[in-house]
């Protein structure tokens, strides 16, 4: 179930660079569509878009009901939550006036033609935002690079900094945040960011900007259905949480976690593929403790 498009996050990047057999790169949606193909082959039933709003019942008695979209239900013995996480954003009073035509969260090919030859700034100094800036500045005039630490090497891939300072259109502002957005209607027109040691202000006439800023988990949905989180939000899996669970069984008997969701995994798109696979097999050996294959009762919808 997703309430939007499958992939999440990897299937809105621009390019993954850094995927095990991909040497050249891939987009995100390219190799999203190629994992919807294989899903579909080995029998998996996807429904697009489909919101999973409680999570209800018991593991030892009639198994867990999980509400979703509008009135409908799924009974399972077993769940899996893959929910990730939403894109944080600025804290711009008038962020919300630009979202959706000057404002934005990924870079794809239609972000790049939307804004081909212009100046566009970008905020965010991870590995997502070193990707998007690489690709954007082969379409672009000029990218700005914001990024509030000292330096990019403190959280971005040696080898993403290297291209990014390889870049001659590519101007990287340290220590700097946004601390204003002009435009009329829908139309972003300005941008205005200080630099936070000297205070100094800059206005540059930026028509798009892209924000990779980070992620908050997808769990405000859990707050009501006894699943343990942390103090951030993510949910807490393995011992921690119930001794004899597995590292990815969460505090609820056969409710497993996996991806970015999880506390303490690791956000890249390779280490949510392996805990997709990992959990796999926590699901085999559940159901084979607690009675039944995973053949023996599938999902219903009601």
């Amino acid at each position: 179930l997703d309430c939007r498009a499958f992939g999440g996050q990897a299937g809105a990047s621009a390019r993954i660079e850094n995927y095990l057999g991909f040497p050249t790169g891939i987009t995100g949606m390219a190799l999203m569509a190629r994992a919807y193909n294989q899903a579909q082959k080995f029998g998996v039933e996807m429904v697009i878009p489909d919101e999973a709003k409680l999570l209800s019942g018991d593991s030892n008695l009639s198994g867990y009901r999980l509400d979703v979209g509008d009135g409908e239900t799924v009974h399972t013995r077993t769940v899996v939550i893959a929910s990730g996480a939403r894109y944080r954003r600025l804290d711009v009073a008038n962020l919300a006036q630009f979202e959706g035509t000057s404002v934005h969260y990924w870079a794809s090919p239609i972000e790049a033609r939307l804004c081909r030859d212009q100046e566009v700034a970008l905020v965010g100094a991870g590995n997502s935002a070193g990707q998007a800036a690489v690709f954007l500045a082969s379409q672009v005039g000029k990218v700005t690079l914001l990024a509030r630490r000292g330096s990019l090497h403190e959280t971005m891939s040696r080898y993403l900094v290297e291209r990014i300072q390889a870049q001659p259109n590519i101007e990287v502002l340290p220590e700097t945040e946004i601390v204003a957005l002009e435009g009329r209607q829908s139309n972003l027109e300005r941008v205005r960011w200080r630099n936070r040691a000297t205070g100094a202000e800059t206005t540059r006439p930026i028509r798009h900007l892209f924000l990779f800023i980070g992620a908050d988990p997808n769990t405000d949905w859990l707050a009501k259905c006894n699943v343990a989180l942390d103090a951030k939000g993510f949910v807490r899996t393995g011992a921690e949480v119930a001794p004899r669970h597995g590292l990815m069984e969460t505090s609820r008997s056969g409710v497993f976690a996996i991806g970015d969701v999880r506390c303490g995994s690791i956000k890249r798109v390779a280490a949510a593929v392996g805990e997709g696979a990992q959990v796999v097999a926590a699901l085999h050996a559940y159901l084979a403790q607690n009675g039944g294959g995973v053949q023996s009762e599938p999902a219903r919808r009601s």
